[in-house]
């Protein structure tokens, strides 16, 4: 006799450890493809979380599932960071060919926490300086040295208590969350405040021996924090003047989700040291360090080791999705779809007091949800409602910000029209409900 949902939802309570909190929301999913997924009970749901920005091109993309499959065939591990093989040496090639670093070299990890360790690794050895500077509420991983330069909403809350502060040399600025800016300023008044008060980190906090700043161009477990367009440009100028390198940890705005290749184009700078991961293998566990080159040169044997690093698999399906991506102009379908979600947004926030704000770039996109407009107090509840809405009528989106009181909506790049205005009806009868809650 089959197991029910619920009890199976039971068992996995029983036996699996679930650190990040409770899967939301209680659906156990069993099939996906292109941009649906689908559960136990044979419901159908329009993925606009892509499995948390992952499975860009859609689940089960055939390109990429092809290219696992020869490569399987082929050879399926080796240590390929004390072998030499060609799988990783394509990827390297291809990525560094659109890579926004020139000359540039890249390494082959497992996660975005692995990534963001070796990048900062890699910025000290180059530096030969010891300090970072990151920004409140960016989210970096969660690996000890990786996971600390961030202070996301579960660490700040939960996990920093108990834990005990982070390693020495971590130094945090002020995001660019114009919205709620933490000067009280507004934009373009401000002159870009929280920019220039980076340099009094680095003048009167720290002790001079700052190695990197490390920012997600556009915070995403933060909330789609998405600042001013000249925000990183002037960020950037006060890094030049005191020799501090730049690294982006493009986790999540990579391969072209805010309508260019890399969001270090879209803001315009050009960083030291970019990351990357989840997208990069469409599902397939990879993440790229990608670095200039003398930058690259400056690691020495032993600074770090990956047994699944360059894994030859996982290459196979990053060299799929690359060339996907490239082959389809993927972001040009960004950029079409991304305006016309984010009309159909903006037309949600003049029609729903619940709605302080709408913003994001390309497909990359948050709704922050607030009690009211007048004292922006976060709206965690509402939030939560109108998430589980849209799940209960067939549309996943995920969450985040300081207070989990923001819709994330992150879908894969190949979604079509009839997609977006799916999920903008959906939106529309959840935030109707939750709004006369």
């Amino acid at each position: 006799m089959s197991q029910t949902t619920a009890e199976l939802l039971d068992e996995y309570g029983q036996y699996v450890v679930t650190s990040y909190g409770k899967p939301f929301p209680d659906i156990l999913l069993v099939e996906g493809d292109g941009v649906f997924v689908k559960d136990s009970e044979g419901k159908q749901y329009l993925d606009f979380w892509a499995g948390v920005t992952v499975t860009v091109l859609g689940h089960g993309n055939p390109r990429v599932q092809q290219a696992v499959r020869d490569q399987m065939e082929k050879l399926v591990h080796c240590a390929s960071q004390s072998y030499y093989t060609m799988p990783p040496l394509k990827l390297a090639k291809a990525l560094c060919q659109i890579a926004p670093i020139s000359p540039c070299k890249a390494s082959f990890h497992t996660s975005g926490t692995e990534a963001n360790d070796v990048a900062l690794k890699m910025a000290k050895r180059f530096t030969k300086r010891h300090e970072i500077i990151a920004l409140q509420g960016s989210y970096h991983s969660w690996g000890y040295h990786a996971g600390v330069p961030g202070t996301p909403t579960a660490y700040y809350a939960h996990a920093a208590p108990a834990l005990g502060p982070s390693v020495p040399g971590m130094y945090y600025a002020p995001p660019a969350y114009c919205y709620r800016c933490p000067f009280g300023l507004t934009y373009p008044a401000c002159d870009i405040a929280c920019a220039k008060y980076l340099e009094s980190i680095i003048t009167h906090s720290t002790s001079r021996d700052v190695a990197a700043f490390i920012a997600e161009p556009i915070q995403g477990v933060g909330g789609i924090v998405t600042p001013p367009d000249d925000y990183f440009r002037r960020v950037q100028s006060i890094l030049d003047k005191y020799g501090i390198l730049l690294v982006l940890d493009e986790v999540q705005t990579r391969l072209g989700m805010t309508g260019k290749m890399w969001a270090a184009q879209t803001f315009g700078v050009q960083p030291a040291i970019v990351t990357t991961a989840k997208a990069l293998g469409n599902g397939w566990p990879i993440s790229a360090v990608l670095a200039r080159s003398d930058v690259a040169d400056a690691f020495e044997p032993g600074d770090h080791y990956s047994t699944w690093g360059a894994h030859p698999v996982m290459c196979a399906a990053a060299n799929a999705t690359v060339d996907y991506v490239l082959d389809n102009r993927l972001w040009e379908n960004v950029q079409r779809m991304g305006q016309l979600l984010l009309n159909g947004l903006h037309e949600l926030e003049s029609k729903y007091e619940i709605i302080g704000e709408v913003r994001g770039k390309g497909l990359m996109i948050g709704v922050e949800i607030v009690e009211d407009r007048t004292s922006r107090a976060p709206g965690k509840k509402q939030a939560a409602q109108i998430r589980k809405l849209c799940a209960d009528r067939g549309l996943i989106i995920g969450s985040g910000g300081w207070w989990m009181n923001v819709l994330r909506i992150q879908p894969p790049m190949t979604i079509t029209e009839e997609h977006v205005m799916q999920a903008l009806t959906t939106l529309e009868q959840a935030l109707e409900v939750a709004s006369k809650s």
